[in-house]
């Protein structure tokens, strides 16, 4: 990755590209430039420099990700959990009520927040699918939770199912929608009308909750 003044450029070469193209990456809030092979460098950077003000705009109109800092609230399975440091706490985390208190060096909160945010969406998230499922007569072979950056859930022919760790940071409809997704593909293994009206039968206000991932989501694909 290079800068162009103070904006984050990744060049992208490819042999496949046929002409320069231009897009916003929402997690990793950068500009990603892909150019043919044949083409120079300094073409591309005109490209950008006369894109400039449009790649200010997508940048600054990004969603903030969530802060995980002390005394900083945060939304955890439907509950509201405010952060706390206590350098002299001998156990990494630990929740009381509506007070997650962390312990251990300040240079070290941020992770230890990740780690128990992901350990309780490990436990968490398996058991709201297996409702879904039970409700939509369906049978996946395995559930886990995942880091990934790009996607909310995924869903295997072999019937598995991967489902975002942030799902839990997200209103329970939404999180709804994303698990009603993944189990109608163990019945329509794509994107097809029928796909669509599956889904619709669970859950028919789909387009709400794929709304708030559109608004929300890149800052929530940041965190961690």
């Amino acid at each position: 990755m290079v800068n162009t003044g103070d904006r984050p450029i990744l060049w992208r070469r490819s042999a496949r590209a046929r002409r320069l193209s231009l897009r916003i990456d929402p997690v990793l809030r950068q500009a990603v430039v892909t150019c043919p092979l044949s083409l120079s460098l300094k073409r591309a950077e005109e490209f950008v420099s006369a894109h400039s003000v449009w790649i200010d705009e997508k940048l600054a109109a990004l969603p903030a990700a969530p802060r995980l800092v002390p005394l900083q609230t945060v939304t955890l399975n439907d509950h509201e959990i405010t952060l706390h440091h206590d350098p002299d706490q001998r156990r990494p985390a630990l929740l009381e009520a509506s007070r997650l208190t962390i312990g251990g060096a300040i240079d070290r909160f941020e992770t230890r927040v990740l780690f128990f945010m992901k350990h309780q969406s490990a436990i968490s998230l398996p058991p709201q699918l297996s409702q879904h499922a039970v409700t939509m007569g369906c049978h996946p072979t395995s559930v886990v939770c995942s880091n990934a950056r790009t996607r909310w859930g995924s869903c295997a022919r072999t019937g598995r199912i991967m489902l975002n760790w942030r799902l839990a940071l997200m209103p329970r409809n939404v999180r709804d929608y994303v698990m009603i997704h993944e189990l109608a593909h163990l019945t329509h293994f794509d994107h097809s009308l029928a796909f669509w009206r599956h889904v619709e039968r669970f859950y028919p206000e789909r387009r709400d909750a794929q709304n708030w991932l559109k608004k929300h989501g890149a800052g929530l694909l940041a965190l961690g």
